[in-house]
């Protein structure tokens, strides 16, 4: 039988084609849909017994290397007091030689008792000969220590980047981060590739089929280049370059789009502001819980709208990173010069906070918001101090955005929230916790239907990259990138989708992950 020519029967097929939108067998062939309940009898047939088969799982902004890369890090994410992360880096400093360098990721010291960002002297205390770099959870801050800063060459006098802060003399925010940046674990080719195939080989039992990968240097477009030459590459990936570099920039603007089955390019990140949890993200009235601060801006306005200009002028997407409702406006702003009666699908990286007033404006130019749900349940706790309750109902406008016939892009930003597809379909059914609460959801004026979360991680971030008649449905001639569920997460109890298996995911008509 052939391999690349098979039919899945028995299933609960879910097309999300509205001429066509449920199924029990679909037949693929050399990489295809090939057809929709009609089985072939000289095909090989697989039985699924009733399992769901939905279109391929798309996350619409994730960090590939940084998954992989953060594999090698002392592991933060969710440590819930300082007394663990002190264990921590005293087992760790028991690990090496003095002098060798720590590495961390996902701290939030939100978790903490205190809520307050930690003083210098943790960890000059207890790690005075190991420089050491924490990263925050949302990329947006790094904890040091003074040994680390020596290393660096700063001292005080030094001043700070533009776009930057330094807290407690050992937080450094957004642009501060340039200060040790060097120090980083180096991002050799070999590494890279190695990180990158780490994180495909995760990320394939999670039922994803394809990733926009959120930022992309000429190594990383490198790897995954070289990744797929030797057949190791099995995703697909929608590329954005950085938008800082500009000669990478200008090097693809002259070249034209990068096309090919695994790998696409045609768009540029930016990035506006920072983050709500480190309160760098940009806001139109201060912080709640730090009345002197409204954020930071990362990019000049010049530099920004020099970057649009060039964007709109070789026909590349432009993907900016925005969480505030002053960074959102800012974007925006520039956006409308280029995006009235076009189809350039410029997006809002988050959208995390938006005004009213700027929800029309994003609907009258065509801007895709492209979003992640867990963001919204991760901040909740702590948003009522950081923004106050007048402020709350801009935060993640998911409905509002699709009854104004929006396409919301979802996603994840792995490896900041878990990547896995099913948490974030939870959280946009729900807006509520692994454990349920609160109750009834957080703002949950804008929980989306169980239909309009998978359209979130297929069809519109499908849409999203300009590829919507290639995938996103099960429709004959779309490419055969399939998930397959051990539940039908359209009719299930929404704590029920949290322990939702994954048993298969198909692409380009291979089987890359199979536990049916």
């Amino acid at each position: 039988m052939d391999s690349n020519f098979f039919n899945l029967i028995n299933g609960n097929i879910i097309t999300l084609n509205d001429a066509n939108p449920f199924a029990n067998s679909i037949t693929i062939k050399n990489g295809k849909i090939y057809s929709v309940n009609d089985p072939e009898p000289k095909a090989q047939t697989i039985n699924v017994h009733g399992a769901t088969i939905i279109p391929g799982f798309i996350d619409s902004h994730f960090h590939l290397r940084n998954l992989g890369k953060r594999m090698d890090m002392v592991q933060l994410k969710g440590v819930k007091n300082l007394d663990k992360i002190q264990e921590l880096v005293i087992s760790e400093c028991n690990k090496k030689l003095p002098g060798q360098m720590i590495y961390g990721f996902g701290w939030d010291q939100n978790l903490w008792e205190s809520k307050e960002f930690p003083d210098s002297k943790i960890l000059n205390e207890i790690a005075p000969n190991h420089p050491i770099i924490f990263t925050r959870i949302d990329g947006h801050a790094t904890w040091v220590n003074q040994k680390c800063l020596d290393l660096a060459g700063y001292n005080n006098q030094d001043g700070v980047p533009s776009g930057g802060k330094i807290i407690n003399n050992c937080i450094l925010i957004d642009n501060a981060m340039s200060i040790v940046g060097h120090l980083n674990q180096e991002n050799t080719f070999e590494n890279v590739k190695r990180w990158v195939k780490d994180a495909t080989d995760i990320i394939i039992k999670r039922g994803i089929c394809s990733v926009h990968d959120a930022w992309q240097n000429q190594t990383i477009i490198d790897a995954i280049i070289e990744l797929i030459r030797e057949k190791e590459f099995p995703i697909r990936c929608y590329g954005m370059i950085d938008g800082s570099d500009n000669e990478l920039c200008d090097k693809f603007f002259k070249n034209g789009y990068l096309q090919s089955e695994h790998l696409n390019i045609r768009s540029v990140k930016a990035f506006i502001d920072g983050a709500l949890g480190s309160r760098g993200a940009a806001l139109m009235e201060p912080y709640s819980d730090d009345t002197h601060n409204c954020g930071l801006i990362l990019i000049s306005a010049e530099a920004f709208n020099d970057l649009a200009l060039r964007c709109s002028k070789y026909n590349y997407q432009l993907n900016t990173h925005a969480i505030g409702d002053r960074g959102n406006n800012m974007v925006i702003n520039t956006y409308s010069n280029y995006t009235k009666n076009s189809d350039v699908r410029w997006r809002l990286e988050h959208a995390q906070m938006v005004t009213s007033k700027d929800i029309e404006r994003i609907v009258d130019n065509k801007i895709v918001p492209s979003m992640q749900p867990s963001h919204c349940t991760s901040d909740m706790n702590w948003l009522p101090d950081r923004i106050g309750n007048h402020r709350l109902h801009r935060i993640s406008r998911w409905k509002t955005f699709i009854n104004k016939g929006v396409k919301v892009a979802g996603g994840s930003d792995c490896p900041i929230e878990e990547g896995n597809p099913l948490f974030e379909f939870y959280a946009a059914i729900t807006r509520q916790d692994h454990d349920g609460l609160p109750a009834g959801g957080f703002q949950n004026q804008e929980i989306v239907t169980p239909l309009q979360a998978l359209k979130m991680l297929t069809t519109w971030g499908a849409f999203a990259e300009f590829q919507e008649q290639k995938k996103g449905k099960l429709n004959i001639g779309y490419n055969a990138d399939i998930t397959i569920l051990s539940e039908n997460i359209i009719e299930l109890d929404p704590l029920k989708v949290l322990n939702t298996h994954v048993l298969a995911t198909i692409i380009n008509g291979k089987i890359v992950f199979n536990r049916l």
